[in-house]
């Protein structure tokens, strides 16, 4: 995190050099512009840190019971308070009724999404 920090920090420095007598809205601007990449790469680090790789036992589908199966890791994209965080999880599939979980929590169930 602190070369992404250290990155956005550059390039703030760069704009600067190269904008001449900015405002202050233009300064405001480019600050959460920059704010935003930040959060949203700090949320997707913590996120992607919670999870195991393979859980030990794989989970029941929450809509029929069956045992899921390990699909490998994917890549989701969900909307969230800083943007939209690109994280690779952990994917379970159950091909009775196609639903599809990213663990480790039941309420990061993505109901009808594909993983990319």
């Amino acid at each position: 995190m602190r070369a992404e920090a250290d990155r956005l920090i550059e390039e703030m420095l760069k704009w600067d050099e190269k904008t001449e007598a900015p405002t202050l809205s233009q300064i405001e601007d480019e600050v959460l512009q920059l704010r935003e990449q930040f959060g949203r790469r700090l949320a997707e680090v913590v996120i992607e840190g919670q999870e195991t790789v393979q859980l030990v036992e794989a989970p029941h589908c929450e809509k029929c019971g069956e045992r899921m199966r390990y699909k490998g890791r994917k890549e989701i994209a969900p909307e969230s308070r800083v943007g939209e965080i690109g994280i690779e999880r952990g994917y379970y599939y159950c091909a009775r009724c196609h639903n599809g979980l990213f663990p480790p929590r039941p309420s990061t169930t993505v109901a009808g999404s594909t993983p990319k």
